[in-house]
Parts: C-alpha cells; structure tokens; sequence
C-alpha cells in the first residue's frame, strides 16, 4: 500500500515521526549521559520509566532486575507485539559519559548501541499514543537489562516469562543497522576457564607450573584453531586475570572466551574442540583446568519468506527505502526466535565504531528508522489479526 493510500492518521504520525528528529537526539544523548553497565542498569531505568509515563502507557512498572516496561492496549490481548530495546552498555561505571555533536553526527559511548534505540522507541510510542484509533491487540515497549557481556539476555528471558503465551511477536532495537533486517540470531557461548596450580617463588621454585604460563599456552593454541567461513564461526580470548606479583609463579590464572556461530551444531563442534585443547594443556602444563559456562545464546533464525520479513520489506518499499540485506546479529532477538516465537532486529540509523568511547552515529537516517518501526508495528498488529 502507497504512503498516499495509508489512513489520515498514519500518515499524520508519519509526517510527526519525520519532524520529531531534535525529540529523539535529546533522549539520546540524556540516555547516553546514564552510566548504564550491565548488572548496573537501575539509574536508566528510571529515566524510562518517567518518559513511558509521560508519554501514556499503561501498566509501566521497572521489575526485579531493572527491566522497564509499559503497555499500548486497544481491546484484546491478541495480537499482542512486544517492542524491545536494551538499555545496558559494556562500559564500566567510571567511564566518562562524553557525547559531542555536530550538525551531522553524535559521539559518545554507547550512543548507538543503544541509546538512540531507545529513545526512537520511546518516540514512535508516543506516535501511537495519539492515534486516534490504534488497530487491535497491544504493544508492549520494554527496555531490556544484560543484553550485553554477561549478562546472558536475562532481561530479555524474563520479559518473555512475565508475558508468557500473550507475546505473537517481537521486534529487537539496535542503534545502528537501519538498511538491515537482522532475521536470524548468532549463537554463543561464553566460558571462563579457569587455571590452578600450587604456584611458589619464582626462583627458589623455578619448574613449578604456573597458571599463566598454562594460559598463555591455551590462547597460543586457540589462535591457531581453524574455523569454517560458511557456517560462519568465530571464537575470542576477551578477558585474561591471574597472578600474585611479578616474582611469584602463578597458583591461578583466569580467561573469558567468546565461541560464536550462526548454526548449532558449528557452535557445538568449537565447543568440543575448545574441550579437548584445555584436557591437552591440563595434561602438558601440570596444571588443573576447569571451566564453566558463564552464558548461552541460542543460534535460531526466521525464514526469509516469512510474513514479518516480507512486511518489513514491503515497509521499506512504501518508505522508498534501498532494500534491506537479511543479515544475523546476537540481540534480544535471539531468544523469542529459539522459542518459536517471529522475532527482528530492525536498527535507527547508521555508525561505526561500536562498543568503543568514539562510538558514532548519523543523524541523517534517523526519521527512516522511526517511520520503519512505526509502520512495522502496526503491520504487526493487522498481520496476525
């Protein structure tokens, strides 16, 4: 359907959406100003949900963990669309919060990833506020806690059990991505692996093993695994601790690896061989590994042809938007679509240089991104009904 064909009052809220720009980068830079580390989530939440309450959604309440939600309801239950965006960054609490302006773009840590999605979110719901009359069924925006690191979607898991068997589907926000429809989800696990041994001086004990030295020789052999390119498969060394001082031979030692794949049993085979290198190392060093399961994301994707894909498309066409590439990410996403559950990631806008203190974004595509969400939500609603 051409934007001249959609009902007066889309149109209306698209015409808003477009000219809301100044709105949006206001809430995205407060938000951006929010320490927000994972686990650490409250003082954002709180701003969320004074904005869900200003705007006029029903039911906001923050829960146990700091997820922030609020309902747009017009009669029955179903269909019901559960629009989420996180609100957690990797940036630890004593990070300065910069953001910087130009009449072109926003820097600032976490800017994109994910300050603007949320306020594109808290933006097009109140577009939806003042429909005069909203298509039945409810949305559901929530502002989702430990997308990032380790916090192992645990927002995310509990939103889904809280709204357990009213949720027919869910769109996922990120910041950057706006020329992207991200349908399936990248699977992970994440392990922290674990090096022990009895230590001692460095010179009166030369030849005792030293957890670091075991270590070292288990990221040597991990950088030199080959992984397949199709499925594509990844795997990462993010965090090394250990040691007690410089001459002293270390009795611990500790690393946080990252295995990714877009299919299971690709990601299930990294785990294996991951599994026999340590036993390898153990045997070799006289060191003592163990290691342990610190978080799980499960690889699953919508297909292509599926009716939320091809409505997202037809989206993009009525907005005269280039075409979107079908693409895999690890988001909130990742879960409802392991569950059955149809599940996107649409992005706000297009940056670079993410999970960096120079993160980026432009200013540009912006009122793209929030007439996709907005159109998309209520295709949602019309599409299950």
């Amino acid at each position: 359907m051409p934007i001249q064909t959609l009902p007066a009052p889309v149109q209306k809220g698209l015409t808003w959406l477009g000219n809301s720009v100044d709105q949006v980068i206001e809430d995205t830079i407060h938000l951006c100003r929010i320490p927000a580390p994972t686990f650490d989530e409250a003082e954002r939440a709180t701003y969320v949900a004074e904005r869900m309450q200003a705007i006029g959604l029903a039911d906001v309440q923050i829960d146990a963990i700091h997820n922030v939600s609020g309902v747009l309801r017009n009669g029955p239950v179903h269909p019901s669309t559960l629009v989420v965006a996180h609100i957690d960054t990797v940036f630890p609490r004593p990070t300065p919060l910069d953001v910087r302006c130009t009449t072109k773009r926003l820097y600032g840590p976490g800017i994109g990833d994910n300050s603007v999605a949320v306020a594109a979110m808290l933006q097009v719901a109140t577009a939806m506020r003042s429909l005069p009359v909203c298509p039945p069924g409810q949305v559901i925006f929530a502002a989702s806690v430990g997308e990032e690191g380790l916090g192992n979607l645990c927002g995310i898991r509990a939103l889904l059990a809280a709204w357990q068997g009213q949720i027919d589907t869910v769109i996922a926000l990120e910041g950057h991505g706006v020329d992207e429809i991200r349908h399936a989800g990248i699977g992970s696990t994440r392990l922290e692996v674990t090096f022990a041994g009895s230590g001692g001086h460095s010179w009166g004990d030369f030849g005792t093993p030293s957890a670091i030295h075991a270590l070292g020789s288990a990221i040597h052999q991990i950088a030199q695994l080959k992984v397949p390119q199709r499925p594509r498969t990844t795997y990462n060394v993010g965090c090394i601790t250990g040691g007690e001082s410089v001459n002293t031979i270390a009795s611990r030692a500790t690393m946080l690896v990252d295995l990714r794949s877009v299919q299971p049993q690709a990601l299930q085979q990294l785990e294996t061989r991951l599994a026999r290198l340590l036993q390898e190392v153990e045997q070799q060093s006289g060191i003592q590994v163990t290691s342990r399961i610190v978080g799980q994301r499960p690889a699953a994707a919508l297909d292509t042809k599926h009716a939320l894909c091809q409505g997202v498309r037809v989206v993009r066409k009525q907005l005269h938007l280039r075409p979107a590439t079908f693409t895999a990410s690890s988001t909130d996403a990742n879960l409802p679509l392991s569950l059955g559950i149809p599940a996107l990631c649409l992005g706000i806008t297009r940056g670079g240089l993410a999970h960096t203190i120079k993160e980026y974004i432009d200013i540009a595509p912006i009122p793209s991104g929030l007439k996709q969400l907005f159109l998309t939500i209520l295709y949602t609603l019309q599409a299950q009904r």
